[in-house]
């Protein structure tokens, strides 16, 4: 219960020290400049990059889930299958 308390208390002065002083969390060193600098151009890569990174970690994980799925069905109707030869 502290500890909860000791992070709400964290929570509330860092967010009482940005709206305290809004200047200083509109814009970082790299934004605030020139948008055509080579540093801006960096970043804008470099987010990019980090974007696309995420999506195909993202796309992968949900690859595999779509085949797990798959092969599950596949398994359930060739045992169903199987079963209904049994019968006969």
């Amino acid at each position: 219960m502290r500890v909860a308390t000791h992070r709400i208390w964290k929570g509330l002065l860092a967010g009482g020290t940005v709206a305290g002083s809004p200047g200083v969390a509109w814009a970082c060193a790299v934004c605030y400049g020139d948008p055509g600098a080579p540093a801006a151009k960096g970043l804008t890569w470099a987010v990019v990059t980090l974007v696309l990174v995420v999506a195909l970690v993202l796309s992968g994980v949900v690859a595999f889930f779509v085949h797990a799925v798959r092969q599950e069905s596949r398994q359930e109707l060739a045992e169903n299958g199987r079963r209904a030869e049994e019968r006969l």
